[in-house]
């Protein structure tokens, strides 16, 4: 099989018009620089350079002269084209809308570091599908997206998953309900309240039975109510409260039209995964872009997350 650094080491002998300025060009040592000729002249069988005086080429490297150049040329053209595709991302609707903006911004923008390992892509095209968690992790499977963005992930053969950031919950009210002037409230102090939930497969009701145990029955939850931005619009109504990330509503609490509690006791956060395809170079867009989040978010390394099933929604 040809190799084109042989290749281009045969060109830039003759372009260089010696071995040691082409050594010097392609930061090569002349002895290496020397054995990839050797290589080559192996692979096809034929002597291509004239030894001694200046490089000339062979008959045979004359021949040789035109498809080493369109051989380059042909890598050259393969690069530029799969370097101009999109990066196709799907994200799970709350991390797509309320999460993820200012970190592709970056990513575009050239902002948090120099194109390469870990840093951003300026004028890179980047496409976001944003919808439920099992729509985004499908269209992944199926080859629709190169990267996701997940709440929960259940750990399906040929992709790996890594954390992401561990994004807090908070229970939510409006600034009339009884509850809003409180910072916390304990758990029994729900009961009987009415908790929306919003699209389904958030992964929302796995945790609070994880973390609540039987508790979790004692919550009134009213699920699909499609978006946490239907739950908001509930909640400031004065219908119930619900259980949101804190991230997505950090707009509502500023501006005071929604209040943001804690649960006595209770650390309630979603760790959020980046999953890529298992065999996916280093140097593909996907992966640049998964050490870009990773870079920004501070984290040294990718963490592998424990696959889970599916949630299912409260009673």
């Amino acid at each position: 099989m040809i190799n084109l650094l042989q290749v281009r080491a045969f060109l830039t002998v003759l372009e260089a018009g010696g071995l040691r300025p082409a050594a010097r060009r392609l930061a090569l040592s002349p002895s290496t620089l020397l054995e990839q000729l050797r290589g080559l002249e192996r692979e096809l069988g034929s002597v291509l350079l004239r030894r001694g005086g200046a490089p000339r080429p062979t008959a045979a490297g004359e021949r040789f002269l035109p498809l080493a150049h369109a051989l380059l040329d042909t890598a050259e053209r393969a690069q530029r084209l799969l370097r101009s595709l999109p990066l196709r991302l799907a994200a799970a609707s709350n991390i797509g809308v309320y999460l993820l903006q200012p970190a592709l911004a970056d990513w575009q923008d050239g902002a948090g570091g120099q194109a390469g390992e870990g840093g951003a892509e300026p004028g890179r095209e980047t496409e976001l599908w944003i919808g439920s968690n099992p729509e985004a992790a499908a269209r992944l499977e199926s080859g629709q997206a190169d990267l996701a963005l997940l709440e929960w992930w259940d750990g399906r053969p040929g992709f790996r998953a890594c954390s992401w950031r561990r994004e807090p919950l908070c229970l939510i009210a409006a600034p009339h309900h009884r509850l809003a002037r409180r910072e916390s409230v304990p758990l029994e102090e729900l009961a009987g309240e009415v908790l929306f939930g919003g699209e389904r497969g958030t992964g929302t009701g796995t945790l609070l039975r994880r973390q609540l145990g039987e508790g979790a029955g004692a919550l009134g939850a009213i699920d699909g109510l499609g978006s946490t931005e239907a739950v908001k619009r509930a909640v400031r109504s004065g219908r119930g409260l619900s259980l949101v990330l804190r991230g997505a509503v950090e707009e509502e609490v500023a501006a005071g039209s929604l209040v943001a509690l804690s649960l006595d006791g209770l650390d309630l956060a979603k760790d959020l995964q980046i999953v890529l395809p298992e065999r996916l170079p280093p140097t593909a867009p996907a992966a640049r872009f998964r050490d870009f989040l990773l870079a920004r978010e501070g984290a040294d390394a990718a963490l592998p997350v424990e696959a889970l099933s599916p949630p299912a929604a409260l009673p």
